[in-house]
């Protein structure tokens, strides 16, 4: 490669890609030019122009799009049914696949052993009485008599104050005297010291006795500061509780006890609902009109509070259950619209929404995917199973009332992107910021406005003139062509 096609090239890699887009742009139009000039010369005929140049209006309309998702239909309406007690199945009434009406009874235990049940609602009696004294005292926490006994004990604490404070003054200055006394002993040994009047032995005393009454000064400085202390902490616990007292009822408390009464409540309310359940042999009712999917005892079988004994589904309700990838599953959103096509009908088209997006994902060979469902309204005479194979489309809105070009038209992406606009008979390089596309259509942002016209140059396929083959919901682009009808030019067509 030689130096100056290097340094070219160099130049070309530091243009910025709107840079680079125009001069791809204008590269190609003048090769196009080059090659339809020489073409005519080497044919020695003159033949029409091999692009045709196609022009839109750009108007604001709604974007959307579909996302599709595979499955199978559940029924949407099953419950799984229990005794809500242990014992011994006394009897089964039903069988799979039979048809039931709401109330039924299904299966019933035996009615035997009610002694446990009945020391359990009496227990729970007890519970709730408990549990009613304790809110009441929650409400009433103290009587005038308490109010007024916690009121005497903050007197007498502030008079233990008082007095603690007075004897340690009182110690103290003792304290004090009895220091001042030794010292003057202590001066009055050393002058007779000197003058030989006592002994060496004597004196000593006199400073011994100074230094023990110094000491007594500080122990009775300590034993007074804690005196006052242990005085003034019993005073505050004192007025913190008549303060409590005369404030009355705790709001929290008075929550708490009230929260622990209604569960007492409902507490003995189960209880007896399951005495009088045992005496009438637990009955499971059919809580819905519906066929019995399964049944999971027999009579005699042991079970336990949570063990399912039969199972129930209403046949007349389904959803499709589905999964989509994880690029889909953020443009999802409850209630969006939903069209779903069944294998075993080919003619039959049920509309939906959808119900439910999971948080949860599921992955698998490195491909994550979320479930989703999809609820189905079903007429009376369409005969459905579980399990049956299902697609799904659904109708996604990515832009309401945006400036909407077509995709063919741009060159680049994101915020570099070019459209080439007609501009008093001239076409203009026009840097724009996209937004959402279907792949047909795009949003754009800025740097267009309604009744722009922007500009596609489309190559022929082998006729003189032709127009771009655009592919829109509901029929072309919308809005229309240019105003005004055909413009002026050779090879120009206005898409209407």
């Amino acid at each position: 490669m030689s130096h100056k096609l290097r340094r070219i090239l160099s130049r070309l890699g530091r243009l910025k890609l709107w840079q680079a887009a125009l001069l791809i742009a204008i590269v190609a139009g003048v090769a196009s030019g080059v090659y339809i000039s020489c073409s005519e010369s080497s044919e020695g005929s003159t033949t029409e122009a091999e692009y045709t140049t196609q022009l839109y209006t750009v108007q604001y309309g709604n974007l959307t799009s579909s996302i599709y998702a595979s499955g199978s239909l559940v029924y949407s309406t099953s419950k799984q049914l229990t005794f809500g007690s242990s014992g011994t199945v006394e009897a089964v009434y039903i069988e799979k696949d039979d048809t039931v009406k709401q109330g039924d009874v299904l299966a019933r235990l035996d009615s035997e052993s009610i002694e446990s049940l009945e020391m359990a609602v009496a227990r729970a009696r007890i519970n709730l009485r408990d549990a009613e004294d304790a809110f009441e005292t929650a409400q009433n926490p103290y009587s005038e008599s308490d109010i007024a006994a916690a009121r005497k004990a903050a007197e007498y604490a502030q008079q233990q104050l008082t007095d603690a404070q007075q004897r340690s003054e009182i110690k103290i200055a003792n304290a004090e005297y009895a220091v001042q006394k030794a010292l003057d002993k202590k001066y009055g040994a050393l002058l007779q010291y000197m003058s030989e009047r006592i002994s060496a032995d004597e004196y000593q005393q006199a400073v011994r006795d100074w230094e023990i009454a110094v000491l007594d000064l500080e122990m009775a400085k300590v034993s007074a500061a804690q005196s006052v202390s242990d005085a003034g902490k019993k005073l505050e616990t004192a007025e913190e509780t008549l303060e409590e007292m005369l404030a009355g009822a705790d709001p929290l408390q008075v929550a708490l006890k009230r929260s622990e009464l209604d569960s007492a409540g409902a507490a003995l309310d189960n209880a007896l609902e399951q005495l009088e359940s045992a005496k009438d042999g637990y009955p499971i009712l059919a809580p819905f009109d519906g066929v019995v999917a399964k049944v999971n005892v027999n009579q005699g079988d042991e079970v336990n509070a949570n063990t399912v004994v039969i199972e129930l589904i209403d046949p007349s309700a389904f959803e499709m259950s589905a999964i989509v990838d994880e690029i889909d599953v953020a443009q999802l959103r409850l209630g969006q619209r939903a069209t779903v096509t069944l294998d075993a009908f080919s003619n039959l088209e049920l509309s939906g929404s959808v119900s439910n997006i999971s948080a949860f994902a599921q992955s698998q060979s490195g491909v994550v995917s979320y479930p989703i469902s999809i609820s189905l309204a079903v007429s009376e005479d369409v005969q459905l199973l579980q399990g049956m194979s299902a697609t799904a489309t659904i109708d996604v809105n990515l832009a309401s009332n945006a400036l909407l070009v077509p995709t063919v038209a741009i060159n680049g992406t994101g915020n570099r992107a070019v459209l080439m606009v007609m501009v008093d008979g001239q076409q203009q390089p026009r840097m724009v910021t996209l937004g959402a596309t279907d792949g047909v259509r795009t949003q754009v942002v800025s740097g267009l406005q309604e009744g722009d016209v922007v500009v596609v140059n489309v190559a022929a396929s082998g006729t003189s003139s032709g127009s771009f083959p655009i592919r829109t919901p509901g029929g072309n682009f919308p809005g229309g062509g240019f105003p005004g009808g055909d413009f002026p030019g050779r090879g120009i067509t206005i898409i209407q």
